[in-house]
């Protein structure tokens, strides 16, 4: 029927554009620390709304672990909020994810949330308790039951257009357990269409723009972060959007944190990376895709809540993204994975669906001068803004920084999934790509 026909176009379109990490990063039977959590985002730009399903799975190695389990967040489009949490034992029971592919799902009893067929299809029925009304979720937003039935089809991955080549922000260091956490970008841009109900109350549509990233490793996110994303702009429907930036920790650096950050914005086919360390890869330039740019660049912010301000300077492009947003704005908090070996997920994160976002692009010359506007001043009224951990005293001003000697390292020509494929006698020991 048609809907089988759409959901396998959809299907064969996130197989274009599939990039590295797209699978689950556990090693199973391996007794270690872990953590894996999705995020995925519908814009409903006409009714100037978005909805984000948002799961997590912890240490399902680790029988006595006390944060273990599975869960879901749902943030619905008339802005209610669903929280959703299995014990460690349901989760080991009913949480699965591929090692190879962007497929996951967990059941316990009627309730279930599942993506499948490569992250094209999106199901799910999730009901809960509610929340305290003494909580952030109170005065009524908290959600008691919602379903949802989605298909998107992703058009961008991180990378070029259909047929280039996907890459990892980190590049190859990212198949290796080095930072905390792990971070990729699995759907830079794609349409979604399909419906959300919440507590009864139906939200359809069809076409709308959608966004999927994920994070994993062993304690959780970084003790400090904001991040931006936006991929319906009006006048530049083809244009995506998204910088971050966080304070993590080195894992084979004992006792060192970092500051690192990143700007991708992906325009028609061309794709620019701004991020403090150059990356070389095997493949030639050109199986980026039409004028791609992976620059190693000063990433620089300056982030408080009401105010995003990020430049990213390059050898040959500069871009500029200006955030914000108002307390009359709605705002959500919603759990993160906490800095901790010892917490799981925690009311640490706070964003809006409905901030402001203009974003610059130029190409620059041998003297760092402008030369030519490539983006000019995309303006959009529905991006998510957030900011997360702490401690968030006043603005947070800092640039993105590489500690010596991993920056080096990261711009080495390895090609991990050659090398995933010779270590192949020996099992999986690099699940996830």
């Amino acid at each position: 029927d048609d809907d089988a026909r759409a959901v396998d176009s959809a299907e064969t379109a996130a197989r274009a554009v599939k990039t590295p990490h797209s699978g689950y990063h556990r090693q199973r039977g391996v007794a270690r620390a872990f953590f894996e959590g999705w995020y995925f985002r519908f814009t409903l730009p006409s009714a100037k709304a978005s909805a984000s399903l948002i799961y997590h799975v912890y240490d399902p190695d680790l029988p006595e672990s006390a944060r273990g389990g599975a869960g879901a967040q749902v943030c619905a489009p008339c802005g209610k909020y669903l929280y959703f949490e299995q014990g460690a034992e349901e989760a080991r029971a009913g949480f699965e994810g591929a090692a190879h592919a962007l497929e996951l799902k967990s059941t316990r009893g009627d309730d279930f949330f599942e993506v499948s067929r490569e992250g094209a299809r999106h199901r799910g029925r999730l009901t809960s308790e509610g929340e305290s009304e003494e909580g952030p979720w109170g005065g009524g937003r908290a959600a008691k039951s919602v379903r949802w039935d989605i298909t998107v089809t992703p058009l961008r991955g991180w990378g070029g257009g259909p047929g280039a080549k996907m890459v990892s922000p980190a590049g190859w260091m990212t198949a290796l357990p080095v930072f905390e956490p792990h971070w990729q970008v699995t759907m830079a841009h794609g349409l979604a269409s399909g419906w959300i109900e919440t507590d009864g109350e139906r939200v359809e549509f069809s076409d709308c723009p959608a966004y999927s990233e994920k994070n994993w490793g062993g304690a959780g996110f970084p003790l400090k972060w904001w991040w931006v994303q936006c991929n319906s702009f009006a006048d530049y429907p083809d244009l995506s959007v998204t910088a971050t930036g966080g304070n993590r920790g080195v894992v084979v650096l004992p006792n060192v944190r970092e500051d690192v950050g990143l700007v991708g914005v992906h325009f028609g086919d061309r794709f620019f990376q701004f991020v403090p360390t150059q990356q070389v890869e095997v493949d030639s330039p050109s199986a980026y895709g039409a004028e791609s740019a992976l620059e190693a660049s000063a990433v620089r912010w300056d982030v408080e809540w009401g105010r995003w301000s990020v430049t990213a300077v390059g050898e040959r492009y500069e871009c500029s993204i200006e955030g914000t947003c108002t307390n009359d704005d709605k705002s959500t908090v919603i759990r993160a994975p906490s800095d901790s070996l010892d917490e799981g997920m925690a009311p640490l994160c706070r964003e809006t669906f409905t901030g402001v976002v203009v974003v610059s692009l130029w190409r620059l010359n041998d003297r760092g001068e402008r030369v030519e506007t490539i983006i000019d001043a995309a303006t959009s009224d529905t991006a998510c803004l957030e900011i997360g951990g702490g401690p968030w005293i006043g603005p947070w001003r800092s640039a993105a920084e590489i500690r010596s000697p991993l920056g080096p390292l990261m711009g080495l020509p390895v090609d991990v999934r050659a090398v995933a494929s010779l270590l192949s006698p020996f099992g999986d020991v690099l699940p996830g790509l």
